[in-house]
This record gives C-alpha cells, sequence and structure tokens, in this order.
C-alpha cells in the first residue's frame, strides 16, 4: 500500500520605509510668477506588502494610480495580499500677491537611489489627478514628465503616482527580507525644469518560493487478514512502527513506513499545513478508509529567520481497518497535503 507524493498548494503578504522631503521653488511664467513658492510632498508611501518571488525570472507588479489596485503583469511571483496601495503627493502654493494663480507647475517623476535585496528599479510611471488638473498630458517610461495647472495661493493640488515594482526571482542569488525601491517627484515653475523635490522609498518583504517534497510515502506492507471478524493496522506518525490487533499479522516485507515530509521557504515564517482527516483506499473488492494522524498540523513557524532559507519536517501516519473478508490485493490511494504561508 502507498501513498504519491504530496502536491504543493502555494498560498499568496509590508514593512513601510517612508522618506519625505520638501522642495520651495519659485515660479517662473513669463516673469508673472517670481514671488510664487511651491512646496511637494510624497503625503503617502505605498507599500507592496509580502511578496512570494518567483522560483525564477522577474515578476513585475503594477499598481494603479487611479484606484491603488495591484496586479501582476508577468512573472510567477505572488503578492500574499490584495490591499490596495498608492502614491499620493500634494502641491502647495504660496505668494504674496496673485502669483500662485499665474504659475503652471512642471514635474517629473522618475526612480531614485539603488533598490534593495529583490527589489528591482521602478519603472513605467502613471499618475492620475487628485484635486490638481492636468494641462499637458504625462510621458510615458520609466522617467515621465508632465504639466499641471496653476495652484490658488494658500491652496494645494494633488495627485497619485502609480508604476511597476518588478521583484527578482529566486535564482537571481540576490538575498530575500525587507526590500526597498524608491522614486523621486521634482517640480518647478512653469518654465524651469524641475531638479529637485521628495523621495520615497517603496517597501517590499520578499519570501522565498515556498516548497513541499514528500521523499517517503505511507506504506502498510504486507498485511494478512485476520481469521474472524475485524483487525486494525496502524502506522505511527513519528516512528514509523506498525502495530497490527484484531487477528490482522504483519509480514516483514515490504518494510512498512510513515510518509515524511519537508518544507523550505523564507525563515522564520508562519505556514498552515492543510492534511486531510482520512483518505480511500481503492482494494480489489472495493474500497478502504484510512484514518491519518500528523506530527504537526495548522500553523507552523520555518526554521531561521527572514532573509535566510528556513524549513520544516513533519511526518504522516495512518489506520485502517482489515476484516477477514477482505480480499487479497494490492490496496492503494493517494490524498493531497498543501502548505502556504499565512
Amino acid at each position: 500500500m502507498s501513498v504519491r507524493r504530496a502536491i504543493l498548494t502555494l498560498g499568496a503578504l509590508s514593512v513601510l520605509t517612508l522618506t519625505v522631503a520638501a522642495l520651495a521653488q519659485p515660479g517662473q511664467n513669463g516673469g508673472g510668477g517670481q514671488n510664487a513658492t511651491l512646496s511637494a510632498t510624497i503625503t503617502t508611501v505605498p507599500a507592496l506588502g509580502n511578496v512570494v518571488s518567483a522560483a525564477s525570472g522577474d515578476t513585475i507588479f503594477t499598481i494603479d494610480p487611479s484606484s491603488g489596485v495591484v496586479t501582476r503583469s508577468s512573472g510567477s511571483g505572488v503578492r500574499l495580499t490584495s490591499a490596495t496601495t498608492r502614491a499620493l503627493v500634494t502641491i502647495t502654493c504660496s505668494a504674496n500677491g496673485n502669483q500662485c494663480s499665474q504659475a503652471a507647475v512642471n514635474v517629473k517623476i522618475g526612480p531614485a537611489g539603488s533598490p534593495t535585496l529583490r527589489a528591482r528599479t521602478l519603472t513605467n510611471f502613471t499618475v492620475a489627478m487628485g484635486t490638481a488638473v492636468l494641462a499637458t498630458a504625462p510621458t510615458t517610461g520609466s522617467t515621465i514628465t508632465f504639466q499641471l495647472s496653476s495652484i490658488g495661493n494658500g491652496s494645494s493640488g494633488t495627485f497619485y503616482v502609480g508604476f511597476d515594482y518588478p521583484i527578482a526571482g529566486n535564482d537571481s542569488g540576490l538575498s530575500s527580507g525587507a526590500a526597498n525601491s524608491g522614486f523621486y517627484v521634482d517640480i518647478a515653475g512653469a518654465p524651469t525644469t524641475p531638479t529637485n523635490g521628495p523621495t520615497a522609498t517603496v517597501a517590499a518583504t520578499v519570501f522565498r518560493p515556498i516548497s513541499l517534497s514528500n521523499p517517503v510515502g505511507l506504506q502498510f506492507g504486507t498485511i494478512v487478514r485476520p481469521a474472524t471478524g475485524t483487525g486494525t493496522v496502524d502506522i505511527d506518525a513519528t516512528t514509523g512502527a506498525r502495530t497490527v490487533s484484531g487477528g490482522a499479522v504483519g509480514l516483514g516485507s515490504p518494510a512498512p513506513t510513515n510518509a515524511t515530509y519537508s518544507v523550505t521557504g523564507e525563515g522564520g515564517q508562519t505556514v498552515s499545513l492543510s492534511i486531510p482527516p482520512s483518505f480511500v483506499m481503492t482494494t480489489p473488492g472495493g474500497t478502504a478508509t484510512v484514518t491519518l494522524t500528523s506530527t504537526a498540523t495548522g500553523s507552523q513557524t520555518l526554521s531561521s529567520t527572514l532573509g535566510s532559507a528556513g524549513s520544516l519536517g513533519f511526518s504522516i501516519g495512518g489506520s485502517m481497518p482489515v476484516a477477514s473478508t477482505a480480499q487479497d490485493g494490492a490496496y492503494s490511494g493517494t490524498f493531497t497535503v498543501s502548505v502556504q504561508y499565512n
């Protein structure tokens, strides 16, 4: 009697790092905005959250500036939360007179700093207007520029920023853990080219892919049915030792074994094991139900710490009845064990 390899079901999770700077830039709109002072703040910084990197290749997560919805554009990595996230930028203007109403605002957005760990450089920036009014359409690409209509004195205008966030795969050789990648928002009063502004880092906690292996299956071995009544054969989940009762007899070959499993993934993270309480084996005369026991169930924690590989081992045993009327032959069946990050 044997059980096939368990099937891995991978479930789909942020450390937020905020860097905010302010910019004061005089407006220059044909001389009419010389005394206007503009400032920009990245009021809300997005965070990708916990993500599982792909086994190989980059995965690109796209943040929609209009809704904050995050979608996977390519690759096989998994984001472990469905929470929305987007950057909110607030621009204010102050002046002694009406210069703010005369000064359009030039904006430039692009990647900033060097990405850390498995985070890649942010690309394909996009914007959606909040209270600000778009004067010229944004360009496209890794660095974009556009112009906003003037902002009244003592008033503010807002817009949202979205982008593509690539996460390197497990085959990249880069470290897992708390990663980040940054962007800047430069502003200037038209027609000046923006060169200064606030920056922010977008956090992502990157986990190694989770894997589940089943090197040894559950084996009851060869059993001689009892002469009368119904006996029981039991495989201890911890030791793999076989116990027979009720007149049944266990033979020495093939050797009985418990099923053993190994989980590998991100160190220190909790995972959930899903193990069925029983499964059905097909027999020459019909079916037989096996009741399962396990050395670990539910929520478990992988060894080690974030940024390192972690592991967890467990094993499964089982018990089944053997009636005097049981027919000779091979009994076999399968059950599915799954594991996912919490």
